[in-house]
């Protein structure tokens, strides 16, 4: 779904994504490959981007440092009327992982869907595999709600575990807090 939302905080900044974001990003996340190999639609394929670019329940970024591209992100399965929402397919260069980055985008992308869309839930999932994303969203402070078995296919055919974590609005001003909000 195009949007024209854009957030900042410091160096930090997510724009949404347009066409021309696809090469300069494939480029990055292929230099990066074996990262992104749990993802079930890794970046390093232009399928990544045309879904983004073409889905109507989602809201695609490019995330930025320093005006420099460091990977995406995006709103998914947004359910307005059920006031719930997805933060999702993200990914960011390595070179930003464990750094500011993936919490801060995170608190503006949270900021945003509980103090301006009036959400009541916020999912975010991962593979049960990927290990340094459990812990990542776990220090956001979501709330680890279970394991959704043979929740869908990978890439390679295996069949993926999916870890569901949630934040709900009466924990949002804790997380916004322990975030730096």
């Amino acid at each position: 779904m195009r949007h024209d939302l854009t957030f900042s905080s410091g160096p930090y900044t997510l724009r949404p994504l347009q066409e021309s974001d696809q090469a300069p990003l494939m480029l990055l996340a292929q230099a990066n490959a074996a990262e992104y190999a749990q993802m079930i639609t890794p970046p390093t394929l232009e399928r990544y981007y045309l879904n983004a670019l073409n889905a109507e329940d989602q809201q695609p970024f490019v995330a930025l440092v320093g005006g420099a591209y460091a990977g995406a992100t995006r709103y998914m399965e947004m359910r307005l009327a059920h006031r719930r929402l997805e933060i999702g397919s993200t990914w960011l260069a390595p070179a930003h992982m464990c750094t500011p980055a993936n919490r801060t985008f995170k608190r503006l992308l949270l900021g945003h869907a509980f103090e301006t869309l009036g959400a009541l839930r916020v999912e975010i999932k991962t593979d049960l595999l990927n290990l340094r994303s459990q812990r990542a969203i776990e220090g956001l402070g979501a709330v680890r709600e279970g394991v959704l078995r043979q929740h869908m296919p990978r890439l390679d055919g295996s069949q993926r575990d999916t870890v569901l974590y949630s934040i709900v609005a009466a924990e949002w001003p804790a997380v916004r807090a322990r975030l730096g909000g």
